[in-house]
This record gives C-alpha cells, sequence and structure tokens, in this order.
C-alpha cells in the first residue's frame, strides 16, 4: 500500500511540474553551436574591422559622404528630406529611420558626425569590440549611454556606443564616425554665451601705445575677438611686444583665442615699428619677374608679423590697378594686370600661411578702378558683370579656389550686383556673389566701419546689422571705442527682436573658430624679435628684386 502511495505521489509531482513548465512564458535560451558561434564572431570581427578602415577615411562602410566635408545639402540630394530633423541646445541632428542613418550638423550645415544604428550592431558587446579594436582611448558615459572612443588619426574618431547598463552583456546601439575638429568647434559654441558669441564678431583697435582700461574691458568683459594694430600702437619693438602680450593675458580667461591684426602689406602701408627694415611694395613684387618672389615676400612678412605674436595680416591686396587716377591704392597692388595680380597675391598668401600667418585678401569686389578714397568718400564701380568677372574678380575667384581663409570687403557701390548698397553689407554681394557664386565658406571681415564711405552716408550700428545678415562674420571697428558700444548695443537688439537669429550667429562664430583653429592661433606670449635677422632677409629680397 505504501508503495502505491509513494508512486501516486510522484505521479502527482511530475504532472505538476509539466504544467508548470508547460505554463511558462520562457522560452529556452538559445545556444549557439561552435561552428554557428565561430561565424558570428567572425561577422563581428570584419564588421567592426570594415568599421574602423571607413572610419579613418571619415566615412561610415562604403558610403560616399565624408564627416567634416560632406555638407547635409548633398545628403538630401541624393537621400531626400529626413524623417525627423532636431535642433537642440547640443547640436542639429537629421534622421533618416530607414536608413538607420543620424546626421550631427554644424551650424553651417557641415556633417561632423555620422551615426548607424544597423541592426547587425545588436551581435557586438563591449568584450568583443575591445577584442578586435582593442582598448578605446576613452569611454564618454551618461545616464543613457557608454561610448567606446577609439581615436584613429588627426582628423576621425571612430565611437561605438552601448546601452548604460551594467549587463557585461550589453551589446551596441550605435557607431559612429567623427571629424573632431568640427565636433571640438561645436562643443566651445555650445559652452558660449551669447555676449561671448558677439564678441567673436567685433574686431576693434586700440587707441595708443599701451593697453588702456577700456580696451582690456572690451576683451575681459565684452569678449571681443580679435584686435587691429596701427602705427600709432607699434612704435618700438619692446613696447609692441609689451603690448601685444598684453592684449593675450587680458584674453586669458577666453574660450577662443584672439585675432591679433595688421596692415603689413609691405611699401607704404606698414604697420611694425621703426627698427624693423620695411618690407617691398606689391608693386615692386609683381614687377620682378612676374612675381617670382611673391612667396618669399608672403613668408617673410608672415615671420615679421609672427615674431611679435601678431596673427593676422590684412594683405595681399588684390585690387587691379586699373585706374591711374585711383588716389588709395596705386603701388599697393601687384599689377594692372589682373592674372599677375591673381598669381603674386596667391603665392604671397601662400608665404604668409607657411608662417602662421592668416593672409586676409583685399578689398573684395575690387578697388583697383575707382577714382574715390572708401576712407573718405563711397566709391561707385560702374562696370559690367563680365568685365567684373574678367578683371577686378579673377584675383579673388583663384584666391578662393586656392584655399584663401579671410576676404576683407571693401567699402564699394557696385552697380552690376548691388546698385544702391555697399559691398560690406550687400547680400548680394556677400551672401549671393561671395559664397554662392564664388563659394567661398570662410570668414568675411568688413573693412573698418569708421571710415568714411560709411560713417557719413549710415549709422554704424545698422550697417553691423545688415553686414551680419548679409552673410559677413566680422565687423572690424578700428577707432574710438564708443562705435564698438554701438555696434554691440544694436547686434543685441537685432537678436532680442529676431532681426538676427542665434542660428546665424553660431554660423559665423564657427567659421572664426575654424580659422583660429586652421591656424593654431594662440594667446602665448613672444619675449624676444630677432631684429638683425628679419633685416638681413629684408635686405636680401630687396636685392633680388632690383
Amino acid at each position: 500500500m505504501r508503495k502505491v502511495y509513494r508512486t501516486f505521489l510522484l505521479l502527482i509531482v511530475s504532472a505538476l511540474f509539466l504544467f508548470i513548465t508547460g505554463c511558462s512564458n520562457e522560452e529556452p535560451e538559445h545556444v549557439l553551436q561552435p561552428d554557428q558561434q565561430q561565424h558570428q564572431n567572425e561577422q563581428i570581427q570584419s564588421l567592426l574591422i570594415s568599421a574602423r578602415e571607413a572610419a579613418e577615411k571619415g566615412r561610415l562602410s562604403d558610403e560616399r559622404w565624408q564627416a567634416g566635408m560632406t555638407t547635409y545639402p548633398q545628403v538630401i540630394d541624393e537621400l531626400g528630406e529626413p524623417d525627423k530633423v532636431i535642433h537642440a541646445d547640443n547640436g542639429n541632428y537629421a534622421i533618416y529611420e530607414k536608413a538607420k542613418l543620424e546626421l550631427v550638423l554644424t551650424a553651417n550645415n557641415l556633417i561632423c558626425e555620422m551615426r548607424s544604428s544597423h541592426p547587425e550592431l545588436e551581435t557586438i558587446t563591449e568584450a568583443a569590440a575591445e577584442e578586435v579594436l582593442g582598448a578605446p582611448d576613452e569611454y564618454r558615459e551618461s545616464d543613457e549611454q557608454r561610448v567606446a572612443v577609439y581615436n584613429l588619426n588627426d582628423e576621425y574618431e571612430l565611437a561605438v556606443r552601448f546601452s548604460a547598463s551594467e549587463d557585461a552583456d550589453a551589446t551596441a546601439e550605435q557607431i559612429a564616425v567623427i571629424h573632431k575638429q568640427s565636433a571640438e568647434i561645436q562643443s566651445v559654441i555650445q559652452n558660449m554665451g551669447m555676449d561671448e558669441k558677439l564678441g567673436q564678431l567685433i574686431m576693434i583697435g586700440v587707441q595708443g601705445p599701451r593697453l588702456d582700461s577700456a580696451a582690456k574691458k572690451f576683451i575681459e568683459e565684452t569678449h571681443v575677438g580679435g584686435v587691429i594694430l596701427f602705427k600709432r600702437n607699434l612704435v618700438s619693438v619692446t613696447q609692441s611686444l609689451t603690448l601685444i602680450n598684453e592684449l593675450k593675458q587680458a584674453n586669458a580667461d577666453a574660450k577662443a583665442p584672439l585675432f591679433i591684426s595688421a596692415d603689413e602689406e609691405g611699401g607704404r602701408v606698414t604697420r611694425l615699428p621703426k627698427e624693423i627694415m620695411k618690407s617691398p611694395s606689391s608693386r615692386k613684387i609683381g614687377n620682378a619677374e612676374s612675381g617670382k618672389y611673391a612667396f618669399e615676400a608672403g613668408e617673410l612678412a608672415g615671420r615679421k608679423m609672427s615674431a611679435f605674436g601678431l596673427n593676422m595680416d590684412f594683405a595681399p591686396v588684390l585690387d587691379v590697378d586699373s585706374n591711374p587716377n585711383n588716389p588709395v591704392i596705386g603701388d599697393r597692388s601687384y599689377s594692372s594686370d589682373a592674372k599677375l595680380v591673381s598669381k603674386a597675391g596667391i603665392r604671397q598668401a601662400k608665404g604668409m600661411k607657411s608662417q602662421r600667418v592668416i593672409p586676409v585678401v583685399k578689398h573684395f569686389p575690387g578697388h583697383g578702378d575707382t577714382s574715390v578714397d572708401s576712407h573718405i568718400e563711397l566709391p561707385v564701380i560702374r562696370h559690367t558683370k563680365e568685365r567684373l568677372q574678367n578683371v577686378e574678380l579673377l584675383p579673388f575667384k583663384e584666391a578662393i579656389q586656392e584655399g584663401i581663409n579671410a576676404v576683407m570687403v571693401g567699402h564699394l557701390i557696385v552697380q552690376a550686383y548691388d546698385p544702391k548698397t555697399p559691398a560690406s553689407f550687400s547680400k548680394p554681394v556677400i551672401q549671393g556673389l561671395l559664397r554662392d557664386e564664388l563659394q567661398f565658406n570662410g570668414v568675411v571681415i568688413t573693412d573698418d566701419l569708421i571710415m568714411g564711405a560709411i560713417g557719413k552716408n549710415y549709422s554704424i550700428g545698422d550697417a553691423a546689422i545688415q553686414s551680419i545678415l548679409a552673410g559677413g562674420d566680422i565687423l572690424l571697428v578700428g577707432h574710438d571705442y564708443q562705435p564698438v558700444t554701438d555696434v554691440l548695443t544694436a547686434l543685441h537688439n537685432a537678436l532680442d527682436e529676431g532681426t538676427i537669429t542665434e542660428q546665424r550667429i553660431n554660423q559665423s562664430v564657427e567659421r572664426i573658430l575654424l580659422v583660429k583653429q586652421q591656424y593654431e592661433v594662440d594667446d602665448l606670449p613672444h619675449e624676444k624679435v630677432d631684429v638683425e635677422e628679419l633685416n638681413r632677409l629684408t635686405k636680401e629680397l630687396l636685392n633680388k628684386l632690383q
């Protein structure tokens, strides 16, 4: 009887077990067979190696788009409009859901990061990624994600994003290629207040040979992005070094270094102290064997400026000297031949670049054929577009094609493009001609807004607003301090009223920071200038030009 009872209990327990397991919603964990596991590991390895190789070139897999090079409109041309566009404090995003693609955009619609959420990523664990790619250079963590970052080269990073789970088997959610330069600039912009952003758009003058309290305040509190120095500022070598170092020290806590600039053209337009021998004029350079020594002249100008800690030169002059009655250009131009102006100007700009000095070509769209000095009155250019394209614009067009980073726009009425508004704040000239037609993506700087061409005809505040709306970036206010305040007040009011948007300001700040980054602009002090060596090099060049 007991035996029957035990058998009965055993049957009941077995039935209960079968009932419970049968009712369970959990499916038994799928265990890969050894050959299946090996195949999956090989797929993961291939996927990660391909991702790394593509990312080293700024790409995701075999896509032809390249982070830091491809623009958002180029992607739209191929994929159409995205499913979502998100404007957030930490950036702008375009999301293509079907393609599992997310683009991070700069203010100027450059793609700085491309992210893929392909389903194959779900097979990749952190351990698997580390086994193939090695230990990451760093982890970036948030409440939602843990990102393994691999520093591939000077330009690109590969990022593998995992969920912020404590589960050791957490799998990848995204893989991304990041253009480091663009991402760094976006980070700086995101951490800037509006005063700091607007400050980057202003370049001021200093009133004397020492840093006075007003100029110091503009740097420390208003966060101006640049300073222009004139002969009044650079009296002697020792004094000049002191002033420039004081400017840099005043900017020590800023998020971006200062542009410290001067008009160092050579010849009759030179700003360096009297101990430094004058460099030859542009005309002398152009006349010597068709500009053969232009690179050397630019290199010398760069050496001189960088010796003092100056990092931007408002030169070379790309105006074609086609009017013998021009009261302001003359021998500041290389020639009356547009092709020679182009060739010599580009060579001289490259010489400056070799010394990490930023050349600013001027005076777009061409001040050569005027009979009025824009320092005094507003010149009017009456040529047809065809003539302008073949003469005045030719040197600028070719300089842009050769990678020039900064252009100064002159205070000129160019009737063929805008019969009413000076080029320095004309949208048809700056946005239409310079940016859209000539494809210039660099920094646009106004000529000095204190000049008579503007002061006698326009409010400086209105001119500043219109220049930014037209596509300009830096407003040069080289004399007196009240006009600087007027410009800043006008910009703040325009923002408050919605005339100018923060997005538009960000575009200019981005372009400015990019040039500062490209030329490795810094605020480090300079202690000594080798005057003897600079003068020796100048004599050598002058002898070659005889």
